[in-house]
């Protein structure tokens, strides 16, 4: 498919041919490369560009958690909101005290607008085929639960 391969082979200006994946990464002197994140789950938050990969493992250092995603949910002032969705260690529970420790933990090593507004905590997080967190499971959630809040309003609104 000439139109794809076009898309993603393209010739720099060192004149090598360089594979467009659509990762962030490093490549070190001995010409290593080492896998970031993915560029499209980046998240535009008040104009910034925020990278849930950062968020997370500011999140997944602290000692009380076991996983972390971030999702952005859209928001009309922001465009997104960062939103946290946490799974605890086993045998830990979710207090008030250990969110308040993981949001001190956001503010102290994150951009302001990148740290996230809202924090849901769950026994487990939605996995894909592969095993990975299924993040666009989690946004499509958030966008159900924003339609029916939607909804709801307007129904109460009608009355």
């Amino acid at each position: 498919n000439k139109e794809e391969t076009d898309k993603v082979l393209k010739r720099h200006e060192d004149g090598f041919v360089w594979l467009h994946t659509g990762d962030l990464g490093t490549m070190d002197e001995d010409g290593f490369i080492y896998f970031k994140s993915r560029i499209k789950r980046m998240i535009k938050c008040s104009g910034y560009s925020v990278y849930p990969s950062q968020i997370e493992e500011i999140i997944n250092g602290h000692e009380a958690v076991s996983i972390s995603c971030i999702i952005g949910v859209h928001d009309d002032y922001k465009m997104n909101k960062i939103k946290a969705f946490i799974v605890l260690k086993e045998g830990l529970k979710e207090s008030s005290k250990l969110k308040k420790e993981i949001k001190e933990l956001c503010k102290e090593n994150l951009a302001v607008y990148s740290v996230p507004k809202d924090y849901e905590f769950r026994d487990n997080l939605p996995k894909t085929l592969m095993n990975k967190i299924d993040f666009k499971a989690l946004e499509r959630e958030e966008r159900e639960k924003a339609e029916a809040k939607k909804d709801y309003e307007k129904k109460v609104e009608d009355m």
